[in-house]
This record gives structure tokens, C-alpha cells and sequence, in this order.
């Protein structure tokens, strides 16, 4: 981990004004804060923050991207989630003394910005209007997570697939001539151990998708969506 040098999206207001949660904040409010903001860069591999920590303050993933993990009873890493350029964590830290539940490691160079509790709270007596947007944030989260516990539990894997490709299609696509190629953030055992399936279960049912003409594998970690249609029916069918 090193000290970065003031990101010019911080310097412009857009580090902040990236993220939903501040996006209605006066120009005042949100430059006060990303004077203040500060600045680290991690290698791929490094541990943002480990289980046990205390949370140093609201972090914003400015370059890059991340994992949040636990570690199982047998030692297998449970992903939980995976943070794209321009999220963010720690808002449910902001306010409370709890240490933090799961580890953030570095999925690739990482570049991130991070606002400490005490000026969070600052600006919760000047614009307390944020509560609102953190509260709204904060269920959204717990939405998602509710929403991936859900999958892992009682879905088969043709939806836990889909939910996932449709989940990745927004931080990780590009459209190239008119399709959507999603750039995985994880290897094949990082997708299955997301999903809570077997590496070979996983590969089984990618295989079969793209048999069925729903997707198209592109080297290990890209796949197009050659059927958005049917892959949307997939995420959403009820068994």
C-alpha cells in the first residue's frame, strides 16, 4: 500500500459527485470534503482493510476494484461482494464503534479516496440531508446482499449464473459492435466461490449457455451476451 498523490478526481469535485450518495450536496459542501479526502494506492493482492479492523472512515474505490470476503469455518474464502470503480464501503461504520465484519483486498491496482469518521460527521450537522441518502444507500446494500444470500441458497445454478452476468453487466460491459462483453473482475474459482458452487459445476453451466447461443465465452475472463433476452428469463425464473 502507498500513499497516493491528490486524484485529479478529487481535485475536480468528481471523486464524490461519483457516488449516488453525495450526489445532491452544494458545490461548497462537496469540495469542503474532498479537500479533506485521504489518498492510497494498493497493488493487486493487498488487504485494504482486514476482518477485526476498525473502520478507518467512508472509502470510495476511485481506480480499480475489490472484494469483500469472510473466511469459512474450513478456511474457504465466501466472496460477499465486489466493489467497482467509483463504489464504495464503510458508510454502515460511519456511526457506529463495530469492527468490521469481512476483509477488502485488491482485485488489481486500486487507487482509493477516504473521508475519516470525524469529518463525516462534521458534514452530517451541516447537511443533514445526507442521513437520508445514507439511510436509502444502506438499505439498497443490504437489498443486494439479501438479493446474493438468496441465490446462494435456494436457486439452481442456471440463475445464480445469470443474476450474476446481469449483476456484472453494468461496472464491467462494454459494447462492442452493438453487444455487451462483460470483463469478469474474478477468476473461474473466484466466480464459483462467489456463486457457491463448484468450480466444475460453474464451467459445466458456461459451457452450456453458450450451447444454447445465450453467451459466448471469450478467453477465460470476458463473456458476450449474445441473448440478453433469454438471460434476463433465466435471473428472474422461480423454481
Amino acid at each position: 500500500m502507498d500513499t497516493a498523490p491528490t486524484c485529479k478526481s478529487c481535485t475536480n469535485d468528481q471523486c464524490i459527485r461519483s457516488v449516488p450518495l453525495f450526489a445532491s450536496l452544494n458545490h461548497e459542501a462537496v469540495h469542503a470534503l474532498t479537500a479533506q479526502m485521504e489518498h492510497k494506492r494498493y497493488h493487486k493482492g493487498d488487504i485494504i482493510v482486514r476482518e477485526g479492523d476498525r473502520a478507518e472512515g467512508f472509502t470510495v474505490i476511485q481506480k480499480g476494484s475489490a472484494k469483500a470476503y469472510r473466511l469459512n469455518a474450513d478456511g474457504r474464502e465466501q466472496i460477499l461482494y465486489i466493489f467497482p470503480v467509483n463504489d464504495y464501503y464503510g458508510a454502515r461504520f460511519l456511526l457506529t464503534e463495530e469492527e468490521v465484519p469481512y476483509t477488502v483486498e485488491a482485485l488489481e491496482e486500486c487507487e482509493v479516496c477516504m473521508l475519516s469518521k470525524e469529518q463525516f460527521r462534521t458534514l452530517l450537522y451541516t447537511q443533514p440531508e445526507v442521513a437520508i441518502e445514507i439511510i436509502e444507500a444502506m438499505a439498497n446494500r443490504m437489498r443486494v446482499l439479501e438479493s446474493a444470500m438468496q441465490s446462494m441458497g435456494g436457486r439452481n445454478a442456471d440463475l445464480r449464473i445469470a443474476s450474476l452476468l446481469l449483476e456484472f453487466r453494468r461496472p464491467y460491459g462494454r459494447e462492442v459492435d452493438a453487444q455487451t462483453i462483460i470483463d469478469l473482475p474474478l477468476s473461474r474459482e473466484g466466480l464459483a466461490n462467489y456463486l457457491g458452487l463448484a468450480r466444475e459445476t460453474l464451467s459445466r453451466k458456461l459451457n452450456e449457455l453458450e450451447e444454447e447461443g445465450v453467451i459466448t465465452l471469450i478467453g477465460a475472463r470476458s463473456v458476450r451476451i449474445d441473448d440478453y433476452d433469454r438471460l434476463a428469463a433465466l435471473a428472474s425464473a422461480s423454481y
